[in-house]
Formats: C-alpha cells, sequence, structure tokens
C-alpha cells in the first residue's frame, strides 16, 4: 500500500521491497510515472476447506492498474474510425485471472507475473465469472469472481501451491495485430508474454488439494 501511494504521488522515485528477514527481494525505480486518473482496486482472497474459511488464508488489500491497463482504458474509450462501419481501438474486455507464485514489486511497470502458475494442467488464465455491480443502480464499481476448485492450481489431494500474485487480463491477444484480436491464447507456455492490466502481490497463501480458492476483484472509478 505504502508503495502504491508513493507511485500516485511522485514523479520520480524508488522502492525496495524485503522479506521478513530482511533479504532484498527487488529493487524498482521510476521516472514520470505520476497517476492523473483515479483507478482504483480491492482484491479480497480466502480459501475454503468443505466450505468453511480457512484459518490464516483471507487476503484484502489494494492492488494496482498497471500501464497496460491504463493503454487499454485509453484505447476502450476512443475510436479510430467514425465514417462508415464505426471502428473502436479495442474490443477486447475483461475476461481472465491468472495466478501466481512469485515475488515483485507491485508498481504500474508489472508486465508479467513473476512466477506463473498452472491453474490446469497446460493452461495459465481461467475464465472469470459474470461481473456485478455492487453499487448498482450507480455502475461506478465493477466485481470481477473466480472460484478455483480443488483440482486448479492443485491437480491432486496431494497437491500445495503457494499462491502470492493474482493479474487480471483481456481476451484481447497480445500477440496479435492489433492487440485486441480475439481470442488471448491461454496456454501457460506464453504465460510469460502475458501481461495483465491489474496486478496484485500478497502475503503467499498456501492452497492444498482439498481447498476452493475464491478470489474477488473489485475495480472502483
Amino acid at each position: 500500500m505504502f508503495v502504491r501511494e508513493l507511485i500516485q504521488t511522485l514523479d520520480a522515485g524508488y522502492a525496495r521491497l524485503k522479506n521478513r528477514a530482511g533479504a532484498l527481494l527487488d529493487v524498482r525505480e521510476w521516472v514520470g510515472e505520476k497517476s492523473v486518473v483515479e483507478v482504483s482496486g480491492w482484491v479480497k482472497l480466502v480459501c475454503r476447506e468443505r466450505g468453511k474459511i480457512v484459518p490464516g488464508t483471507l487476503r484484502s488489500e489494494h492492488n494496482v492498474w498497471t500501464n497496460t491497463g491504463r493503454e487499454y482504458l485509453a484505447l476502450l474509450m476512443s475510436m479510430q474510425s467514425i465514417e462508415g462501419v464505426p471502428t473502436p481501438y479495442r474490443s477486447d474486455r475483461v475476461s481472465y485471472v491468472g495466478a501466481g507464485s512469485g515475488t515483485q514489486l507491485e508498481d504500474p511497470g508489472v508486465v508479467a507475473l513473476a512466477v506463473p502458475l498452472e491453474a490446469s494442467p497446460g493452461i495459465f488464465l481461467s475464465a472469470l465469472n459474470i461481473p456485478d455491480f455492487p453499487l448498482s443502480p450507480a455502475r461506478t464499481t465493477v466485481r470481477y469472481w473466480k472460484t478455483f476448485s480443488e483440482t486448479e492450481l492443485t491437480f491432486s489431494e496431494l497437491d500445495t501451491v503457494s499462491v502470492s500474485e493474482l493479474g487480471l487480463f483481456t481476451n484481447g491477444n497480445p500477440l496479435g495485430v492489433p492487440e485486441n484480436t480475439i481470442p488471448r491464447p491461454l496456454t501457460f507456455n506464453i504465460a510469460s508474454t502475458q501481461a495483465p492490466i491489474a496486478y496484485k502481490a500478497f502475503e503467499p497463501v498456501d492452497k492444498s488439494g482439498a481447498m476452493q480458492l475464491e478470489v474477488a476483484w473489485e475495480i472502483r472509478f
């Protein structure tokens, strides 16, 4: 949270990420990344086993809207042609979530998850459920959500995986021309090329093959 506030109020600066033992994990410097449009997000996740919350797995924190996400919003609002058949710059929509087990500074320059995880064998991204608007009838906040089942991220009852980062992704193909070519590839072998529009890092949550992982992600304008 402290790093996020620095990024929103300073034109230049640096941040260091350390673990509890004091070891340096990551260093990031930035120049000219002052936020001028407020897009805030809130991520909540928790593990459940047989419907009950697993103690110590609840996380509820702000996210960061990345530079990829800022570009996405600018293009999504704009038309590249209004004559003949109107053509927007982007027609893709927020559709997927990806999980990882890595550690990196949470800033707008994030271009990929540090250590992507397979949601299912060979697959990186998971489809989100249909979103809702918790402030309805006002639609200034949208909530995306996904429940990773016992066999997602962990593929058997004996598996355990540490989840410490999440990213939101559109259904536009980052390898396509233009970028909003649909569909986006979901396979794990290109996970490192997938830039999230929003990113969240958090204290690791250990998900076993007997647990579900619930993720709720609100974006507020």
